[in-house]
């Protein structure tokens, strides 16, 4: 996607020149084009418009609008003018708010356009001699007085203003004077503050005429330190002004606004872009929207831009229009931001002749050129130079915004990863990894420069160009260099070549270049020690002792003296320098050589400058040194490349090449010299031999791993992955000399081993380190041929090699003596192989005792684990049908037989894990006796959880039974059944099979079980409803009688407790027909109503029948309720109350002597408003029963006499002719 296709691109090309507002045409255009944003329109209401207005009576001021070139403030005072002039332009304004504000300005002012940059005039004869020709062209009568003759600054304005009022009555003078600060920044003391008088007279005489006063300026001048010589004026003429500050925001609002203008789709595809980056940057995410808004110009270009020193023409909305145009029509990154920053500004200012005249600019261009100059032909990292580019870019940008070049301000490394938006080519992308990045580039940069043009101040973390250079190391380097002589070079060019070598050994020999020296035996996988030489071969007789090769790395550049001997045990390597080599080799070394004699930063930077070099050096060797040595072997001399043929690799590093080569000469050397020695599977080196060998010896214990694996297989113990020493030629050698002692004969370690140089040992036979024949000695010992005795008197047998890892090194290393271990207990072993179900005859072969073994293992980790699981299962849920399965006693006997098999067992993977170990089986006869008969109590757990598990369901069934009251033949039953339980379960113990024990409770359960079901059945039959009776309940619950009562059961009069007791019974009726037999073999009670055979439900049969009765019954009796009392006189008087078709309701009624067929809501509110002329008085038949029960016992007479005071008691007050007496239960208790 390309820029313009995310743009709506504007561009603003040409300065705006206030003067030029006066053409009609042109004040019109600049109305039309000028953006602003509310927040810009509010800000200009209090420091402008409130000054300019002339309705309201108010301290007018003067107007500074503050705003540096290219930020759009000629533009606004063009725009002010224009309006001011002419009402119609009002229209043309894009902001509505601003549009509101300017309307008591519109057209109210005649106004003279000043630019006042160039001139060396006073302010008064500048500013009133443009008046003066303002007022000859519009015919005003005034004569402007003579500067030298005024007397009052404030009379001659007020007299001007008298003059313009005459011509126009009815409009203010607005004057607007542009690049005033250029011209106050062009006078002396004494002028400034003759002007500045001038300057506060015009601000003055705002407030007491018509006049109006706007002047521009790039910078604020009140509490500017330019002007501090006249501070104390300055405050003085502050009063009379106000400044509107043209912010960075409103300059943002322009650059989004205008020039980048953007539609909501291209914005999407902007945010959708910039998103990617959003974990890149600091605030990026936060500030999203000004950074779409301002795509592809980043915010903090306009913050720089505005703080950039002395320069006049950096005209910002201009200067991004021209930047935008180049990139109008190119492709925006698709990995990287597209986002440009102020770095993107120095090849403007750098280019620009006039602004060299600045003493100032002119030091930070010519530092920043060598700068960049230096970086583009030594940067050692290409892929990064543009990068370092842009970064001296930006701090020579930064450095023209901090006040002086003395100060140590500039830019932290974050600052410039985020507001460069600088970005490269990561693995992933994150935040923390580019801030690297862009770190590790300035070190670079400095390092390049050594130091010079750019410093990096640690007090604040900021990096600044530095204008300051002192001294020109470069030149001071190359005439050291043209001096060097030949012999100084190969000093130097050792130190080279031992960096090559990436190591640190010290010098063997003080003053000498021997080293100690590791090489490599390719063949053998394992190093030799030799000594490696740099300089001349007359020197071998200094290192000592000998050892096993020498490598002589020649002189290159004077090889005067030297003489070779061609030993077989000695390489030379003869370096063959190349002119380039040659030159950076004399500049290299002469860097050194004045590092030597300088001091601070002039030595760092001597230093430096030999690191960068050195790198070169070592590259060139690194990459050409299959090429540039010759390697000379006994006499003949061929290249590096011809003695590797065949084993040539180019990713080989410059030490494993010399390596390599070296190896290959003395390969036949080293095989006279060591003929039996062990080809390694390994790499051994110096540094992972003790590793190694270590990993081998815990091998033994146990803790195989691939090292400990290819150790062993070295020495020829494994086979697959067995130790079988037997087939190692070194073990079988030492297995020999053990068989071949006298009894009581031992190996002492004398006998073996022979020293070597620096108190090393190795042994006779076949010459391997000490360090490594332990690994021989261990599988021996592994394998039961023999026993190794410390020199503390301590022995390694096979029975305790688990304790290796935790044995000292030095006591296997130097041991002191082998002897053989003792005699298997053949006869016992046999037994408990016997007991364990193993094949006795495995033990009598000793190449079959090794699978015996395996076997032994195998099944006693079985018993351990099962014991260990028996033990738990004895804890937990060891019971059925409420009773454990075993006694305490017996329970006690089981967990201790538990307890006996898991501590014998448990540790036998260690204990006998080999044939050897099997000597140290120490078990009698009667232990094997006993450990098998606690085996076989142990195994007589599963028995009973077999038992357990094949009756539990069964049993579980009959216990949820078992206290139900079904008489007492089906008790007895029941409890015979428990009683066989209890006989067969206890077999267990005694040996019977779980298994079988299950079968018989099953069997014996199973007729209790088909017993209850018959029963269960037959009950559930009779208390729960089937198909048919449900149907016919829902009929009734529905019918027209049961819906008719419900109705009527709201009429007062009527006793609802009846009906309740008829829906209560109704509704507890219970319907089930889904049980089936089958379900009841699963579930002692119904799965679908969860009936139980002891609940106190009613059998259902004719129920239903009852229920419909009682219905019919209850219908009869409350019609005849209703009849007998709507035919009371009295109650038939209310019927003239009532509406025509209530009345033909009721007469229906009473006619036909029959409720409706369907009683409704109409007919029952027809009754209830009939019977309004009624008092009911409702007896609560509870509290009625109470009353009569407290009465003693009586005659008939008195018992009448007592019921008629209770019911005079209800109906105490009440209208007799009116009240009738109703007894009722409250429903809610029935």
């Amino acid at each position: 996607m390309k820029y313009s296709q995310l743009i709506s691109f504007n561009p603003i090309e040409d300065v705006i020149q206030l003067v030029t507002a006066g053409n009609k045409d042109k004040a019109r255009e600049y109305v039309k084009t000028y953006v602003m944003s509310d927040s810009m329109a509010d800000g200009l209401q209090a420091p402008l418009i409130d000054q300019l207005q002339m309705d309201e009576v108010v301290d007018n001021k003067g107007v500074l609008v503050v705003g540096n070139y290219g930020t759009g403030k000629s533009h606004l005072m063009s725009v002010i003018s224009a309006i001011a002039t002419d009402a119609d332009n009002l229209q043309y304004l894009q902001n509505q708010k601003f549009a509101k504000q300017m309307e008591p300005i519109a057209g109210k002012f005649e106004v003279l356009r000043i630019e006042i940059g160039g001139v060396v005039m006073p302010l008064y004869d500048v500013i009133m001699g443009y008046i003066q020709d303002d007022f000859d062209n519009r015919g005003i009568d005034f004569e402007i007085p003579d500067y030298n003759s005024v007397k009052s600054l404030k009379t001659v304005v007020q007299d001007m203003m008298m003059a313009f009022s005459e011509k126009y009555p009815d409009k203010g003078y607005l004057i607007i004077v542009d690049e005033f600060l250029s011209y106050l920044s062009s006078r002396d003391e004494r002028e400034i503050v003759l002007d500045l008088e001038f300057f506060r007279a015009l601000g003055e005489m705002c407030s007491k005429s018509k006049l109006r006063v706007v002047f521009g300026m790039q910078e604020k001048i009140f509490d500017n330190p330019r002007f501090s010589f006249v501070a104390d004026t300055l405050k003085h003429v502050s009063d009379r002004f106000t400044q509107l500050i043209i912010t960075k925001e409103a300059t943002s609002y322009v650059v989004s606004e205008r020039i980048l203008k953007k539609t909501p789709e291209q914005k999407a595809l902007i945010r959708k872009h910039l998103e990617k980056f959003c974990g890149l940057y600091t605030g990026m995410s936060s500030r999203l929207e000004e950074f779409v808004d301002l795509f592809p110009i980043h915010p903090s270009y306009i913050d720089v831009f505005n703080k950039i020193y002395l320069i006049e023409n950096r005209h910002i909305l201009k200067n991004i229009s021209v930047t935008i145009k180049g990139i109008f029509n190119t492709d925006v990154p698709e990995n990287a931001p597209g986002i440009i920053s102020f770095d993107d500004y120095w090849p403007a200012i750098k280019s620009n002749g006039l602004l060299k005249s600045d003493v100032t600019i002119s030091r930070v261009v010519n530092a920043s050129q060598q700068l960049e100059d230096i970086i583009n032909r030594a940067f050692p990292k290409p892929a990064y130079k543009p990068l370092a580019t842009k970064i001296i870019y930006a701090l020579s940008v930064h450095r023209l915004t901090t006040n002086g070049l003395d100060v140590q301000f500039g830019l932290t490394a974050e600052n410039m990863k985020d507001d460069l938006c600088l970005h490269l080519p990561m693995p992933e992308e994150d935040a923390d990894f580019l801030l690297s990045l862009v770190k590790t580039t300035l070190r670079d940069i400095m390092t390049t420069v050594s130091g010079q043009f750019i410093i990096y101040n640690d007090a604040n973390s900021q990096y600044y160009i530095d204008v300051d250079k002192v001294v020109d190391y470069d030149e001071k380097i190359k005439q050291k260099a043209s001096i060097m002589a030949d012999g100084e070079l190969n000093r130097y060019f050792y130190d080279v070549v031992y960096r090559c070598l990436e190591w640190d050994a010290k010098q063997y020999v003080t003053n000498f270049n021997i080293y100690e020296y590791d090489l490599n035996w390719d063949s053998h996988n394992i190093f030799r020690e030799g000594y490696l030489f740099m300089g001349l071969p007359g020197e071998r007789s200094t290192a000592q002792p000998e050892r096993d090769f020498y490598i002589h790395i020649m002189p290159p550049y004077d090889e005067h003296g030297s003489r070779v001997q061609n030993l077989p045990d000695e390489v030379y390597l003869y370096f063959k320098s190349s002119d380039e080599f040659r030159e950076f080799m004399g500049l290299y070394a002469a860097a050194q050589s004045l590092a030597q004699i300088s001091e601070g930063k002039d030595k760092d930077a001597y230093l430096n400058k030999a690191n960068m070099l050195r790198k070169r050096l070592i590259k060139y060797l690194s990459e050409n040194k299959n090429t540039c040595f010759d390697v000379m072997y006994k006499g003949q001399k061929r290249q590096m490349i011809e003695v590797l043929r065949g084993r040539y690799n180019r990713d080989l590093t410059f030490k494993d090449t010399i390596d390599l080569a070296a190896s290959l000469c003395f390969d036949e050397y080293f095989c006279g010299k060591y003929p039996d020695f062990p080809i390694m599977k390994t790499k051994i080196t110096r540094r992972n031999m003790a590793d190694c060998a270590r990993a081998a010896f815990d091998h033994f214990a146990g803790r195989k791993t691939q090292q400990s694996t290819l150790m062993l297989q070295s020495f020829g113990i494994l086979d697959g992955d067995k130790i079988r020493p037997e087939n190692s030629k070194y073990a079988a050698y030492y297995i020999e000399q053990i068989r071949n002692l006298p009894p009581q004969g031992v190996l002492n370690y004398s006998d073996m081993f022979e020293s070597r140089f620096m108190e090393m040992y190795i042994d006779k036979k076949f010459k391997i380190e000490f360090i490594f024949t332990p690994i021989i000695f261990l599988s021996l010992v592994y394998g039961g041929y023999a026993v190794i005795t410390t020199k503390d008197g301590k022995t390694i047998t096979a029975s305790n090699l688990d304790q290796i890892p935790k044995t000292s090194v030095m006591d296997l290393y130097e041991f002191k003596y082998l002897s053989r271990p003792a005699q298997i207990a053949m006869a016992e072993l046999k037994k408990l192989f016997e007991v364990l179900d193993i094949n006795p005859a495995l033990l009598d072969n000793p190449n079959d005792r090794e699978k015996g073994v395996a076997q032994l293992l195998a099944k006693a980790q079985e018993l351990a684990n099962s014991s260990v699981v028996a033990a738990n299962k004895l804890n937990n849920s060891f019971d059925l049908w409420g009773e454990p399965l075993a006694s305490a006693a017996e329970v006690m006997m089981l967990q201790k037989a538990c307890n006996a098999v898991r501590d014998e067992f448990s540790n036998y993977s260690a204990k006998f894990n080999t044939p050897a170990k099997l000597n140290n089986f120490s078990l009698t006869m009667e232990q094997v006796d006993t450990l098998a008969g606690q085996i076989a109590l142990m195994l007589r757990i599963p028995q009973f959880l077999d038992f357990k598990t094949g009756c539990a369901d069964i049993v579980s069934y009959i216990a949820n039974i078992e206290f139900i009251d079904l008489g007492e033949a089906f008790k007895a039953e029941v409890d015979a059944a428990k009683a066989e339980f209890r006989s067969i379960r206890d077999s267990i113990m005694d040996g019977a099979s779980g298994e079988t024990a299950a079968q018989k409770v099953e069997a014996v359960l199973a007729k209790v079980k088909a017993k209850y079901i018959d029963i269960y059945f037959e009950n559930h039959k009779k208390k729960r409803l089937d198909i048919t009776d449900a149907q016919r309940r829902g009929k009734i619950q529905e019918g027209r009688a049961l819906a008719s009562l419900r109705k009527l059961r709201s009429i007062e009069i009527l006793s609802a407790a009846k009906l309740t007791d008829i829906e209560n019974e109704m509704s507890g009726l219970k319907v089930c027909y889904e049980l089936t037999p089958e379900e009841m073999k699963s579930n002692h009670i119904c799965p679908h109503c969860r009936y139980h055979l002891d609940d106190k439900v009613k059998n259902v049969y004719g129920l239903l029948d009852n229920l419909e009765i009682r219905i019919d019954d209850l219908l009869a009796e409350w019609t005849k309720t209703l009849l007998d009392t709507i035919s009371d006189p009295i109650v038939a008087s209310q019927k003239t109350f009532l509406s025509a078709e209530q009345q033909k309701a009721i007469d229906d009624f009473i006619s036909s002597g029959e409720l409706p067929k369907r009683v409704d809501d109409f007919f029952v509110k027809a009754i209830n408003a009939l019977l309004k002329g009624f008092e009911p008085v409702v007896i609560d038949s509870d509290d009625l029963m109470a009353k009569l029960e407290q009465m003693p016992p009586m005659d008939e007479a008195s018992f009448k006499a007592k019921v008629n005071e209770l019911i005079a008691s209800y109906t105490k007050g009440k209208d007799a002719g009116k009240l009738r007496i109703v007894v009722k239960r409250k429903e809610s208790e029935v």
